[in-house]
């Protein structure tokens, strides 16, 4: 069962879950009449933006030795990778907003994804929380938000991710990687952060 939680976690780690979530916008009703070439950039620069660039930094501190490991299980390495996250989330809502002209709620629900990441940064200075739990809340933050704002209920879909949400935090649990309290703190924080734009925007 420790494999299998392990790969858990790293199908469902922080780095792709924006990823995730765009190409399931992208298959949504308010996105199927959108050019497919179109729809193709928003999937592939979302994932530049959130999955490859966030992931450089870990990848070169691995290298000289100042990360342990991807998911950086040591509190105490997280903050310059999250800073760096931080900057790459900021310059992809820029880029959903200036290039992609989404709507301005979907643009500031990036923005709420850069702002869970900052505040993760600042109470991972002295507690460590979830960046697993905060990476399915944010998930389902813009699940929820944008079925929302589109008064679309995908009943089925809501309970999936919720699903995948609870053996995701349990995986956690497994691995001894997080509390119970980590792993919550991390989901709410996520959720807030990503759905909460939608009321104002």
């Amino acid at each position: 069962m420790k494999s299998f939680y392990k790969i858990i976690s790293l199908v469902f780690q922080p780095l792709l879950m924006p990823t995730y979530a765009m190409i399931l916008m992208m298959n949504m009703d308010i996105f199927i009449p959108m050019p497919l070439m179109w729809r193709w950039i928003a999937i592939v620069c979302t994932f530049i933006f959130t999955g490859l660039l966030p992931a450089l930094p870990i990848w070169l501190m691995m290298k000289r030795g100042e990360v342990n490991d991807l998911f950086i299980s040591k509190r105490e390495e997280r903050t310059m990778p999250y800073l760096f996250s931080f900057m790459a989330y900021v310059f992809w809502a820029l880029f959903l907003w200036r290039t992609m002209q989404f709507p301005i709620f979907i643009v500031a629900m990036g923005m709420g994804s850069a702002v869970s990441i900052f505040v993760i940064v600042l109470i991972n200075l002295k507690w460590k929380i979830s960046a697993h739990g905060a990476g399915m809340g944010g998930f389902c933050g813009a699940v929820f938000g944008v079925s929302y704002r589109t008064a679309i209920n995908p009943v089925y879909l809501l309970v999936l991710i919720l699903f995948i949400s609870g053996v995701v935090a349990i995986a956690r649990l497994e691995l001894k990687a997080h509390t119970p309290g980590q792993v919550l703190a991390g989901f709410v924080v996520g959720f807030a952060a990503v759905f909460t734009p939608c009321f104002f925007f």
